[in-house]
């Protein structure tokens, strides 16, 4: 198979999940052994939050810096107020996009690398998968607790039984201050007021969307309405 050309940046990011095996060339083996890009001895395992904070920016794109950390700052206060664990909030938000400036098939190369199975909803809708593969790499990788990956991995379809850190998540990622689309002040006023409404008004918003767009639903999404309806 004819391996895909990739930059420096998308190198480094497939280094440190450990899962560039599929893209190594003579010239990107050359360009490790010739670069500082990677340090296979440098430390992501169990960090402090200031130091995970740096690391992760340092693997985002530019353009979602903002993003990911408005989300964690909403994510701490909707933790506060509900009840949940701030520092648990704090992580899961830096770390919810942290494989999303992988392109497809590197997404799937994660997933053959760690030996994680797809289902079918995941392998005809793969741009979904960062809530996965992010998942796996925040365990893998950066050895967080249980509850920090399943908020990372339901935090774009959501789920039934939904735990109060991982609705946190899912509302603090649709609703941080950059982000800006018709309904989203009614969403946030809600995420501090009803924090099951503002989930269900999320995913409705959301299915309501792909299904405009001809787009397939997660059964995932379509569990979690239900589950909430029941609620």
């Amino acid at each position: 198979m004819e391996k895909t050309a990739i930059t420096q940046e998308q190198l480094r990011r497939l280094l440190v999940f450990r899962c560039a095996d599929e893209f190594m060339t003579a010239e990107t083996e050359a360009l490790v052994r010739e670069t500082a890009l990677f340090d296979p001895a440098e430390h992501f395992c169990c960090l402090a939050l200031s130091e995970l904070e740096e690391k992760v920016v340092g693997l985002l794109k530019p353009n979602r810096v903002a993003h990911v950390l408005g989300c964690r700052d909403t994510a701490v206060e909707l933790a506060r107020l509900w009840g949940a664990d701030e520092t648990d909030a704090a992580r899961a938000a830096l770390l919810h996009d942290i494989t999303k400036a992988l392109d497809t098939d590197m997404q799937l190369a994660l997933c053959r690398a760690y030996g994680a199975p797809l289902d079918a909803f995941s392998k005809q809708n793969p741009k979904t998968l960062h809530a996965l593969t992010g998942s796996l790499v925040a365990h893998r990788i950066f050895g967080e607790n249980q509850a920090v990956i399943s908020a990372i991995r339901c935090h774009t379809t959501g789920k039934a039984n939904m735990n109060m850190l991982e609705k946190i998540i899912y509302v603090a990622d649709y609703m941080e201050p950059n982000r800006d689309f018709p309904g989203v002040e009614k969403l946030r006023n809600l995420a501090y007021t009803d924090i099951d409404q503002a989930l269900r008004v999320g995913l409705e918003t959301t299915l309501s969307m792909l299904r405009q767009q001809g787009k397939e639903v997660s059964p995932e999404s379509a569990e979690a309405l239900a589950w909430l309806a029941k609620r």
